[in-house]
């Protein structure tokens, strides 16, 4: 019976990662099934590893989601009776601790089953590059191919486009997912995996493996250009400066001559491409990115950013409650509109839903203190992560958690249900090879 639900859980967690990269509700419902085969045979098992549930990063998360559900306390009965409908806090911010459940999942793997697991996060880094190569040459949204399975639409959704290459039109990349700020957020996290694998098998001198870790690479950079997505561009050269110094300097992976040639062919590589796609218009708009080009958004941004400051002021504890976000940024608007009347067509007009930041969107719905939890988190990633002794194959999925912090200045991912699901399967990943180490060392 145990083993039942052990390739239960084995099966529905590893189509949880496949199906992130397809359709977030597939993935939900996988993930869903994934923690309670999980669970249930955790309970069962009489060898359990329990070293993850001692982790400082298992505690500082269920640390961020107990502040989450006392603030939601506070303001029921602070509020009372006007307080938000418990329907439209789990919509909001609530819900989230549902997606915590990848992490559990994952630390309920055994030891003997964690390879298959790695295996199943690399066929999800093949479903993004190919869905978003396709897609960046494709009129039609590819998430029709989903949709189209459980709902009928009248209208078709087309992708922006970019313009053509050599009569080759190109538009914007977003795979499987309905916005390229999504796709982009999930690309981000496989940056130093494609980069540092190939690297290592160019050092390693394995030609045939040169060859297909080369032409992934490749196709990885071609997507991540063609999806445009700033900030998680920002996250994945944070990600790959990070990675680079501690695999170089800190663990010695690489020689560091290596570097120099690695560092020269890239540059080499980004001239070169730069060059040949700066003579078309369309090659403008790809690269165009990578040198700070502005977009029509940043102006918006900074709105969205400077309604959200007074919220924080007025509520620095325990913020607006979950939940609560639109109708409060809404009155924060209406009065800065009617300070600034020449600004009130702009303030008007600009997104609404999230603050365009991670960090100040915690800290307006859960005040200062879920923000620095948040930040602890992002501080305790960073710091055992470049401690950790997990192996080279391994620890290359977990450099993106560092750029997943970064990004979060520029775009609210941590509230993105398609990239915060892959987050917490990721740190639990993490942790569950820690605790395997720790285990080993205590042995």
């Amino acid at each position: 019976m145990k083993d039942i639900f052990r390739k239960s859980h084995l099966f529905c967690l590893y189509a949880t990662f496949v199906t992130i990269g397809i359709s977030v509700s597939l993935s939900q419902g996988f993930l869903v099934l994934s923690f309670l085969f999980g669970l249930t045979h955790f309970l069962l098992s009489e060898n359990r590893n329990r070293n993850w549930a001692r982790h400082p990063l298992f505690l500082l998360s269920v640390s961020l989601f107990a502040w989450y559900f006392i603030v939601f306390g506070a303001h029921r009965f602070l509020d009372s009776p006007n307080s938000v409908p418990i329907k439209n806090a789990w919509n909001g911010e609530l819900k989230d601790f549902f997606l915590f459940f990848g992490f559990l999942s994952v630390c309920f793997v055994s030891k003997e089953d964690l390879p298959k697991t790695y295996r199943a996060l690399f066929w999800l880094l093949l479903v993004l590059v190919i869905t978003g190569f396709i897609g960046g040459f494709t009129p039609v949204r590819l998430a029709r191919l989903v949709s189209e399975l459980y709902k009928e639409s009248s209208t078709y959704k087309f992708t922006h486009p970019l313009g053509s290459i050599l009569s080759v039109p190109i538009y914007i990349s977003i795979g499987l997912m309905n916005t390229h700020l999504t796709f982009g957020g999930l690309m981000q996290f496989f940056s130093a995996f494609v980069t540092f694998y190939f690297l290592r098998t160019l050092a390693d001198r394995k030609w045939k493996s040169v060859i297909y870790s080369g032409t992934l690479l490749l196709f990885y950079i071609v997507v991540f250009l063609l999806n445009q997505a700033r900030s998680s561009m920002i996250g994945a050269g944070v990600t790959l400066g990070l990675a680079g110094i501690h695999l170089f300097f800190v663990r010695k992976e690489l020689p560091k001559s290596f570097l120099a040639k690695g560092a020269g062919a890239f540059l080499a590589l980004l001239v070169l491409v730069s060059s040949v796609l700066a003579f078309s218009p369309a090659g403008k708009k790809v690269i165009g990115p990578l040198f700070g080009k502005e977009k029509h958004t940043d102006s918006g941004r900074t709105f969205i950013w400077v309604s959200t400051f007074p919220l924080v002021q007025d509520h620095p504890w325990i913020g607006v409650g979950p939940g609560n976000y639109n109708a409060s940024i809404d009155k924060t608007r209406t009065e800065q509109s009617e300070a600034y009347p020449e600004l009130a067509y702009f303030y008007e007009v600009t997104q609404r839903g999230h603050a365009h930041n991670d960090y100040f969107h915690l800290a307006t719905i859960f005040g200062l203190p879920g923000a620095l939890i948040y930040l602890s988190l992002a501080g305790a990633v960073f710091y055992f992560l470049f401690r950790s002794k997990q192996e080279f194959s391994r620890i290359l999925f977990f450099y993106g958690l560092l750029g997943f912090f970064v990004s979060g200045l520029f775009q609210c991912y941590f509230q993105d249900d398609e990239v915060v699901i892959l987050f917490w399967l990721l740190l639990g990943l993490f942790v569950r090879g820690e605790s395997e180490i720790s285990k080993g060392d205590t042995a």
